[in-house]
């Protein structure tokens, strides 16, 4: 088994596999930010979501014609990934759905949780839906401060229930950590077991949108350290009990370090096998890359021809080699990491894994 081979091997077989990956660059989820609309106001958002949207959101019907594009366009059509801002805030949420639903593609929904009732549990499983993550970011004092909500935790948490009763075929909870979350991280465990939840992703706050001028938010080396340390030392255990625990996609890990934390061997699959549209009609590979990596839009450009022609920043990575990154000795395996994590500047990430935890 891979968990058996040393590590240079692996580095080795891993780099092989993720350059198969970027040649063929079979598309498999396609994020579709309906809306930048939201039900919350919280402190960390990448994208500065409200209850108003400042700019032009793409129409119903131009969402209709996506939907209907990817699915003349791929063989097999990838899984679609409805987000936000919160994606239950879209006024025509039902007609979209149904042309989803009409081409028999399979899809699923990232959510706060906050508007899901029972009734429109419901709907989305009427219309087929496959899976659904919902947000819950540490206990309630926590979560609701993050949120930026007195109810927010109640919410989400009624979500929760109402997921694990409809018995989705995939569903999980993802955890924003921010310092104040490290030392419940044990307890968050322990009330996601007893609400049933199946699998859990952390993820650490990157700095972007609001997060980029709120350091209260980030997580530094050392706290960095702590959460992967966690995942490592409590994934075997928590595993055993029901709970699958994962550190997110985020950044390169070395091989050590990876397969102690994430279940699949991770590498930025950003354009390379996931792509998005954004609520403005733009196509990159990514919801929260920055402008540097959006190619096109979907109002005037043929997704497919950019999907198979383009998106070279993304697979080729040349502009790595101007960056601090250069010289790294662990650059053919990491690449430079999460592409969400660079600015337009391209000097450097924002946060470097491998330099956090050293070789391993």
């Amino acid at each position: 088994m891979m968990r058996c081979v040393p590590s240079a091997a692996a580095h080795a077989a891993l780099r092989w596999l993720r350059n198969a990956d970027v040649k063929d660059h079979q598309l498999l989820y396609l994020f579709l930010e309906l809306t930048r609309r939201c039900n919350l106001s919280c402190r960390h958002c990448g994208s500065d979501c409200t209850s108003n949207v400042a700019s032009e959101e793409l129409t119903t019907d131009s969402w209709i014609s996506v939907i209907s594009h990817i699915a003349e366009a791929f063989s097999p059509p990838p899984f679609l990934v409805l987000s936000g801002g919160e994606p239950l805030m879209h006024p025509d949420l039902s007609r979209i759905l149904s042309c989803i639903r009409r081409h028999g593609l399979r899809w699923g929904m990232v959510s706060n949780g906050r508007a899901l009732s029972r009734p429109a549990l419901d709907i989305l499983v009427s219309h087929g839906i496959g899976s659904i993550t919902i947000s819950l970011d540490g206990l309630e004092q926590s979560h609701n401060w993050l949120r930026n909500s007195a109810d927010a935790f109640a919410r989400a948490v009624s979500a929760i229930r109402l997921v694990a009763a409809a018995a989705l075929p995939t569903w999980d909870v993802v955890t924003c950590v921010h310092p104040a979350v490290l030392d419940e991280l044990d307890a968050v465990a322990e009330h996601l077991l007893s609400l049933s939840v199946p699998a859990w992703r952390l993820f650490r706050i990157f700095p972007a949108g609001r997060a980029r001028t709120n350091a209260a938010l980030l997580l530094d080396t050392e706290q960095t350290r702590r959460m992967i340390g966690w995942v490592a030392a409590r994934r075997k255990h928590l595993r055993r009990r029901g709970l699958s625990v994962s550190l997110s996609c985020e950044g390169w890990l070395p091989y050590a370090t990876e397969r102690r934390v994430r279940s699949v061997a991770s590498f930025c699959r950003a354009g390379i096998n996931i792509g998005a549209i954004l609520s403005n009609g733009t196509i990159t590979g990514c919801t929260n890359n920055a402008h540097y990596f959006h190619e096109g839009n979907i109002l005037k450009d043929n997704f497919a021809w950019l999907w198979e022609n383009r998106f070279e920043k993304f697979r080729k990575r040349q502009w790595v080699g101007s960056s601090s990154c250069a010289p790294c000795k662990r650059l053919k395996d990491c690449r430079g990491g999460s592409i969400h994590l660079w600015q337009p500047s391209m000097e450097n990430p924002d946060f470097c894994y491998a330099e956090v935890l050293g070789p391993g």
